[in-house]
């Protein structure tokens, strides 16, 4: 049965395709929503389609309820706007600004206009709504106060509403605020722009450097994102000399040195434990950072939350950390926004800033940032210093950071340029955010499960929930596969029977906490991103994102350029399971002869899969993220595991004439066993070990110990509900497959004597 959830889906799912649109897909939305709605959140895109129209998007439910507002809003109380109630739409929409492809339906550019809290004024929204109105009060960043909907008994098509400004505080006739405040919350662009992005931002990166920044070097910027000891400047004492002195207030907050490579975004603090990332914490401020149109950036700033009053509050902040690690992140970022408040930019694109005197930079990194928004370029405060601590001191600012307008972002000048001037009124203590943050890490990778109960495999009645919970049970065994290595999803919505697609890149709206790494392809201009599975949480997100199988590649970072196995798959399509267990036990006798072992499993389909570890042999890697290039001797070549696992299939099509071919044109091969090795190269992914197939039965790719590679081999037998007993009885026989060494020169050594003996 279908939950309440994807029934008001139904219509925005009808409407577009998953895996072509890049809109999200809402899959994450859960069965456990509120029946009565008296608050939430709310979002206004501006959508340029067909006709250029503002969306507002309403939570009510657990989805968003949504009107077309052609004329957008207006502060106007004696104005009435026409807007049209429009299929509802998935919670993950709020965060949603791109351009939609082509012949997309809503094909455009939109962007986040307006974002923040709205209350139903007179009583459940669910109500409101059943009797033609909706009174709201919202509290964004553009728009505050109260508003109405008010639907029209004689609209043509029963879906016209009228939308009014109501007469509080907020009203102001005289001002048009869609012509005042046009940009994006989140990317600083107007919707006009957001097709012409990547332009924007390589015209940031060109100014950077006609205002004298020097290319920065990969090393540079590795060495700045994952250094042990804080680049973020502490500055000297004592009071500022002489002339041209500006002066940063220093917020109560969180001061965090943000990076961003790609769609990977970092919050990294120094504290008492040295270096931590928690970006986890503030998913608004990371969302905001990808939306920017420079792919590559490295600021200097502080995380702030705002009280009612406009003052920051490290106790909201404390609060928000809290409520994320309860497992309540949408709730804590709905209730409790965070704003970054920027003071340097020191990467821009491919040009380092850090030796152009802080005037240029802070110029740079306010065309940079939107003016209004989740993202916000600090303005330095100047006059006399005097002044400047007396105003500070009233609105409770314990210090400013002195900086002289021609400094660097160089350590060696801090003290002479970079200098803390208290203000006279005591520090207030950040120590209740670093221990909510650690009291909170253990809880925070929590997982919402959703639409347990929909059946994926038909036949057999298994569930999402079943999919989801074996995952859950063979993570211990699965996990070593995944971590640190490339993968590959194929994600079914609809279960077995329905659309499946390939997702290379990760999709809109993932969590802050999971990990992602640039894949670099021959084939492609662009890079993918992907995913990194290296711990349970993962594996679950993955599994409620409807992921039957996965694919992994050969390879581990810190090096994608070494493969460290090759497959050899025996394809049965055309042939029979006995002719693949010939020739898989023949292949353990020449691996055996060469000094290599070798791994077999069932492709989880109706074939066979034999892995060859290729080396070095070291420890199983660290789930920490990786830098640069391993100290680890190197495993092998993409073209020397390739040349090997050729060797290795010509030798067997040698010796099997009647049952094996190589021949790679489908209506060639007869009824032979195809030997495909194929499958070893730095974009060729095979499914991994354990991994479910989307086939009857729900069976799984499961590793084999050699003594049952027989004719009474029967892959059926291992589904999604009989192998976590077969792991529990038997372990797991591809133990080893990772850590074995692998002398691969002299195995080439000796299967080329193999071959000149024929």
């Amino acid at each position: 049965m279908p939950n309440q959830d994807e029934k008001k889906l139904k219509e925005y799912h009808r409407k577009r395709t998953a895996g072509i649109t890049n809109e999200p897909f809402g899959d994450e939305q859960s069965s456990d929503t509120p029946k009565k709605t008296l608050s939430g959140a709310f979002v206004v895109q501006l959508h340029d389609a067909t006709r250029r129209h503002y969306d507002f998007r309403f939570e009510i439910g657990g989805v968003l309820t949504s009107f077309a507002v052609p004329h957008g809003p207006s502060l106007d109380p004696k104005k009435k706007n026409l807007a049209v109630l429009t299929e509802e739409h998935p919670i993950e929409y709020l965060e949603f600004e791109d351009v939609i492809p082509e012949k997309q339906y809503g094909a455009g550019p939109m962007i986040v206009w307006d974002r923040g809290t709205v209350e139903y004024v007179e009583g459940p929204a669910e109500d409101e709504l059943a009797q033609g109105k909706l009174h709201v009060e919202l509290r964004g960043m553009k728009l505050r106060g109260r508003y109405a909907f008010v639907k029209l008994a004689k609209g043509e098509k029963g879906n016209e509403w009228l939308f009014f400004k109501k007469d509080d505080e907020a009203a102001n006739p005289e001002r048009n605020i869609v012509e005042e405040l046009p940009r994006s919350i989140l990317s600083g662009l107007t919707v006009e722009e957001m097709e012409r992005a990547d332009e924007i931002g390589k015209a940031h990166v060109a100014r950077a450097f006609k205002a004298g920044a020097k290319p920065i070097h990969r090393n540079d910027f590795d060495a700045i994102v994952s250094s042990e000891i804080s680049p973020l400047m502490n500055a000297g004492s004592g009071a500022p000399q002489g002339e041209g002195w500006v002066y940063d207030a220093e917020l109560d907050g969180v001061r965090v040195l943000a990076t961003r490579e790609d769609d990977v975004v970092t919050l990294q603090h120094w504290g008492p434990r040295g270096p931590e990332r928690i970006e986890t914490f503030y998913p608004d401020v990371v969302r905001a950072l990808r939306a920017l149109p420079v792919k590559r950036l490295v600021l200097d700033g502080t995380l702030v939350a705002f009280d009612p009053q406009g003052h920051p509050s490290l106790g909201l902040l404390a609060q928000r950390v809290e409520k994320i690690g309860k497992g309540d992140a949408h709730r804590a970022v709905i209730t409790t926004p965070v704003i970054f408040v920027a003071t340097d930019l020191m990467v821009l694109g491919d040009a380092d800033l850090r030796k152009l005197d802080l005037a240029t930079r802070r110029k740079t990194l306010s065309a940079l940032l939107p003016a209004l928004g989740y993202l916000r370029a600090a303005t330095p405060l100047e006059g006399a210093l005097d002044h400047v601590l007396e105003s500070c001191a009233a609105l409770g600012i314990a210090a400013v950071v002195a900086k002289h307008k021609i400094s660097t972002y160089a350590p060696e000048l801090k003290r002479s340029n970079w200098l803390h001037v208290p203000s006279g009124i005591a520090p207030r203590s950040r120590a209740a955010v670093d221990h909510a943050a650690v009291s909170a890490r253990i809880a925070l990778r929590k997982v919402t499960i959703s639409n347990r109960t929909k059946v994926f495999w038909p036949e057999e009645g298994y569930t999402k929930g079943d999919l989801i919970d074996y995952y859950a049970n063979v993570a211990d065994v699965l996990l070593p596969y995944l971590e640190n290595r490339p993968i590959i999803l194929v994600r079914y919505p609809d279960g077995i029977d329905g659309k499946s697609f390939y997702q290379w890149n990760v999709p809109p709206g993932m969590p802050p906490w999971v990990r992602t790494l640039t894949i670099e392809s021959e084939e492609r201009d662009q890079p993918r991103r992907g995913f990194l599975v290296d711990d349970a949480a993962t594996l679950q997100y993955l599994a409620n994102l409807a992921c039957i199988p996965l694919h992994i590649l050969a390879c581990r970072l810190p090096d994608l350029t070494r493969a460290d196995f090759l497959t050899v798959d025996f394809d049965i399509k055309q042939s029979e399971l006995r002719h693949a267990v010939t020739l898989a036990r023949t292949l353990k006798e020449l691996l055996d002869a060469i000094g290599l072992p070798g791994f077999p499993k069932t492709s989880g389909q109706t074939g066979l899969h034999v892995l060859v570890p290729l080396g070095p042999g070291t420890k199983k890697p660290s789930a920490a993220p990786v830098r640069g290039k391993s100290s680890a001797p190197p495993s092998s070549s993409f073209d020397t595991a390739r040349a090997l696992a050729d060797l290795l299939g010509k030798l067997l099509v040698e010796r099997h004439p009647d049952i094996a071919t190589m021949e790679r044109i489908v209506n060639r091969r007869g009824p032979k066993v195809y030997v495909d090795t194929g499958q070893t190269g730095s974009t060729r992914a095979i499914v991994a070990p354990y991994s479910v197939r989307a086939v009857r039965g729900a069976t799984v790719s499961t590793p084999l110990l050699w003594e049952e590679v027989d004719e009474g081999l029967d892959p059926r037998t291992f589904t999604i509900k009989t192998v976590p007993q077969r792991i529990a009885e038997k372990g797991d026989p591809f133990d080893g497959l990772l850590t074995t060494p692998a002398d691969v020169v002299g195995a080439v050594a000796k299967l080329t004597a193999l071959l000149g003996a024929r």
